[in-house]
């Protein structure tokens, strides 16, 4: 009797909270400080920037398991010879992102 007590006083608790954190009601459980407003801007991020040593070393092309090494603004796997991006100095690991060897080809010739 007193676990079944203990959980229903749990889910009500748990469901104050909820409600008073969806209305945006400023009670105790909410923040006090103002959320930071996020700038959207309509350029897409650019190429390049700083890359820790560090991380750079630890790297790996996720498609097959390879050392990448930095070729300008991308990061080129040893094996597969894809090229992914650096976006403002952050890797942007994805294979959906990175360049083929074709494209990259292209992409230097034009």
């Amino acid at each position: 009797m007193k676990r079944l007590l203990l959980v229903l006083l749990a889910a009500g608790g748990a469901a104050v909270w909820w409600r008073s954190r969806s209305s945006g009601s400023g009670d105790a459980w909410s923040s006090s400080e103002p959320r930071a407003q996020v700038e959207i801007s309509d350029e897409p991020p650019k190429l390049g920037g700083e890359v820790d040593a560090e991380l750079l070393a630890i790297l790996a092309c996720p498609l097959d398991k390879q050392p990448v090494t930095r070729q300008g603004n991308y990061l080129v796997c040893q094996e597969c010879q894809r090229h992914y991006p650096i976006r403002e100095g952050i890797p942007v690991m994805l294979i959906d992102e990175a360049l083929t060897p074709e494209q990259a080809a292209l992409t230097a010739d034009g």
